[in-house]
């Protein structure tokens, strides 16, 4: 049997309010944690450990809620709480501070027979771990008594007499213990400048393929925005001062005339928790005329927009690449400068996008210059339909940035090897391994990063 709690602490000095409370993604961040819990199949019950002047629901299904009976101890006499009430074998602890948290980090914590707390370097993370709950009994007492209210303390003594095991946390799972502290952190993590991580291996001429690493990404998911409940658009940004981007979208699309028109926005209730926050509904005070809107990225009527429903709805329409051509890090070097040199409207102007398509062997079957570097890869996506060329052993090389609708426009076009000059977002990357692509970023005529690496 194995229980879970999710500790909710209360009003922190350093943060200047009660953290539970604050808002996420449309939701108390309280209860954005605990659906995290409650999804969990291998989980038998679930803690609510809360102080007692804390306003949670009298009742909330599934869950019982306990009070902290420690005063100003901290985490650790929520510890002792959960602990001491529960009667299985194990227990799952999780803060409510941690929102990036995922869902399936918890349950690898859980599939695993021995109780494990995350740690990353010498710190544990002791407030998303798997405990003993009779052998940790008898030790928080003692820490308690003792007056030692430091859970790294703690835990060092419970590795140290076998009780624990230490779960290394790799740099790229080290955003999902991001803490907020602060009101600073809480602002960061909203606008959304906390980057993603992934595995690559970077190529380098003198040198060749190094072993593969970590490094950071961009973070890009679609928002959802509807008006009046009707969906009218899903557009691709990163995390952040969501409702100043529909404000600004709708103005800019002639929808609102000024903020006043704008009742309410909120974040829709109706999708699921990996969803929530991607998903906007403002409320107008009139009825416009949808029709009326100058880009219609998305209409329909179903929930539950986020980065991994949009990607799958992409394979609903675009299958995998069946076949990785080998490619030869030599022709990947030799293409921006190809490029440069065919950018005939970019040397008069300097304000171009460009998208090229080129043989496996080098040899550059088209390029093509916009505005708009979405509308210069679907020239050049057009003028192989027109030519009828074979897309599946090619390398699209695009001028800037690669996001995830570039991702997309070339696995709709069967191109197996997407090439840029700058980095591409968090959900190119994903789309890139999950759709059998080769994604190729940085490219200079030294080296380049290659991020399809799982």
């Amino acid at each position: 049997m194995i229980d879970a709690a999710l500790i909710a602490g209360g009003k922190s000095r350093r943060f200047g309010e009660d953290k539970a409370f604050v808002d996420w993604r449309g939701e108390p961040l309280w209860l954005f944690q605990l659906k995290k819990l409650l999804l969990l199949d291998e989980v038998d019950r679930i803690w609510l450990s809360a102080n007692s002047d804390q306003n949670f629901p009298g009742h909330i299904d599934g869950v019982t809620r306990l009070n902290d009976t420690v005063p100003d101890a901290g985490p650790i006499s929520a510890l002792k709480t959960v602990i001491g009430k529960s009667t299985a074998e194990r227990i799952l602890i999780l803060a409510v501070d941690m929102p990036m948290m995922d869902r399936s980090e918890l349950s690898l914590l859980l599939q695993s027979d021995k109780c494990q707390v995350p740690r990353q370097g010498d710190l544990w993370e002791p407030l998303a771990g798997i405990y003993p709950v009779q052998q940790m009994r008898p030790l928080i007492d003692q820490q308690i008594k003792s007056s030692d209210y430091s859970l790294q303390s703690l835990l060092n003594i419970a590795e140290a007499i076998g009780l624990i095991s230490a779960k290394p946390v790799s740099e790229e799972q080290s955003r999902f213990y991001t803490n907020l502290n602060t009101k600073e952190e809480f602002a960061a993590i909203q606008q959304g400048t906390v980057s993603d991580c992934t595995l690559l291996r970077r190529y380098r001429k003198s040198e060749g393929y190094r072993e593969p690493e970590t490094d950071h990404l961009a973070r890009e998911e679609p928002l959802e925005v509807r008006i009046n409940g009707k969906s009218v658009s899903v557009m691709m940004r990163t995390p952040g001062h969501d409702d100043e981007l529909a404000t600004g979208f709708l103005f800019t699309e002639s929808m609102i005339r000024s903020a006043d028109e704008i009742l309410d926005i909120e974040h829709c209730p109706d999708v699921d928790p990996e969803g929530i926050g991607n998903t906007l509904n403002v409320k107008l005070s009139g009825n416009p005329n949808l029709d009326e809107l100058t880009r219609h990225v998305f209409t329909s009527s179903s929930c539950g927009v986020c980065g991994k429903a949009t990607i799958d709805s992409v394979f609903q329409n675009f299958p995998p690449i069946e076949k990785i051509p080998a490619i030869d890090p030599e022709v990947i070097l030799s293409l921006p400068k190809k490029l440069r040199a065919r950018q005939e409207t970019f040397d008069k102007t300097g304000g171009l996008h460009a998208s090229a398509l080129f043989s496996l062997d080098g040899n550059m079957h088209f390029l093509r210059e916009d505005v708009g570097r979405h509308n210069a890869l679907d020239k050049v996506i057009g003028k192989a339909l027109q030519d009828q060329l074979d897309t599946s052993e090619s390398i699209l090389l695009v001028s800037g940035r690669i996001s995830f609708e570039l991702m997309q426009k070339a696995l709709a076009a069967g191109i197996p090897v997407v090439a840029g000059i700058s980095a591409p977002s968090s959900l190119a990357v994903d789309l890139a391994k999950d759709s059998n692509q080769v994604l190729i970023g940085f490219l200079r005529e030294n080296g380049f990063n290659r991020y399809d690496t799982k």
